[in-house]
């Protein structure tokens, strides 16, 4: 990957994103919480990495940050993103921006256990360009009792869905529903 962008990658997905930071040319990590952001990787001084502080529900910031980095650091190849419903505009907005790349680009969706894929897949327009990634958070069934996700186990869903560029990932279980937490 040359360039690549995670929205929301600094508490449950930091693990996938440390894994991103070693694997990208290039990785912009946004984060609404400056402090947060900057324990993801303290005193980084690594040129490739850009640790921005951006709340996504600025649709203004947001474009402008989007615009910016792809005529800085060139077409991106992967976003990865836990963005959560309160900034319904952000993954829009992400999807019209890139659909002006001439070539393909990976969007891993990152989503809580009780959302529907087809129903979110109809609030957006896919562009043509966009290889549509959807990873569901579940949870975990051991010896009769019912948890959820640990970080670690989120973040090793999320390396594998990307390493192995799967359509669709469950990590744990969403069924039987009546047996979550």
């Amino acid at each position: 990957m040359k360039h690549a962008i995670v929205f929301g990658g600094t508490g449950m997905l930091a693990g996938a994103t440390k894994w991103l930071i070693n694997n990208a040319d290039h990785i912009s990590v946004i984060g609404r919480n400056k402090h947060r952001l900057e324990q993801l990787y303290p005193g980084h001084d690594n040129s490739d990495l850009r640790l921005v502080a951006l709340d996504y529900k600025d649709n203004e910031a947001l474009s402008h940050f989007l615009r910016k980095t792809i005529q800085t650091y060139g077409p991106i190849d992967l976003i990865v993103s836990w963005i959560h419903s309160i900034a319904s505009d952000a993954i829009p907005i992400i999807l019209d921006e890139l659909t002006h790349q001439k070539r393909p680009w990976r969007f891993f969706h990152i989503k809580g256990s009780s959302d529907d894929l087809p129903s979110i897949l109809g609030e957006y327009t896919v562009p043509w360009n966009c290889l549509y990634r959807d990873v569901q958070l579940g949870f975990k069934i051991e010896e009769d009792v019912s948890r959820w996700l640990t970080h670690e186990e989120i973040s090793n869903g999320v390396i594998s869905a990307i390493h192995y560029d799967k359509k669709q990932t469950i990590v744990g279980t969403l069924y039987p529903w009546s047996t979550r937490p």
